[in-house]
């Protein structure tokens, strides 16, 4: 294996980490979104679960398939309870992953995984979508 291999999975799973933290805090916040507002929010987090979780499938499938051992920590997060503040996070977080994954489809297409670079472009262009909308209701908050 090659130092960029080895840094690829590193990175990988960084961005599954991540992953399960997301699942993990939009089930949580979503517990914790309350008022008509709330209300709101809890189905929007509920339904990017499933979109978080098919990416956290395909990158434990590819860590696996790159010889790794695929993370079950999730990122940790912080806890908030008032809804501004959640979206604030969350916008962070999103825009940290584009940045993480568009890094890592770089480092797939230097080790001629153009697979893997195209997929991690698409999750990337996710999570811009999720960023995008997050700005949105933040900008109406």
């Amino acid at each position: 294996m090659t130092k960029n291999h080895d840094e690829l999975i590193r990175g990988l799973n960084e961005d599954l980490a991540a992953e399960w933290g997301t699942i993990l805090r939009y089930t949580y916040q979503s517990s914790k979104a309350i008022g008509l507002r709330g209300a709101e929010l809890r189905d929007i987090f509920q339904k990017e679960i499933p979109d978080e979780l098919g990416h956290a499938k395909f990158l434990t499938d590819v860590v696996a398939d790159l010889g790794g051992d695929p993370t079950t920590k999730p990122k940790e997060f912080d806890k908030l309870d008032d809804l501004k503040g959640m979206v604030e996070l969350d916008l962070k977080m999103e825009l940290s992953d584009v940045e993480n994954y568009t890094r890592h489809s770089k480092l797939a297409e230097q080790l001629g995984l153009t697979e893997l670079k195209v997929k991690l472009e698409e999750m990337a262009a996710d999570e811009s979508r999720h960023a995008r909308d997050l700005h949105r209701i933040l900008k109406g908050m």
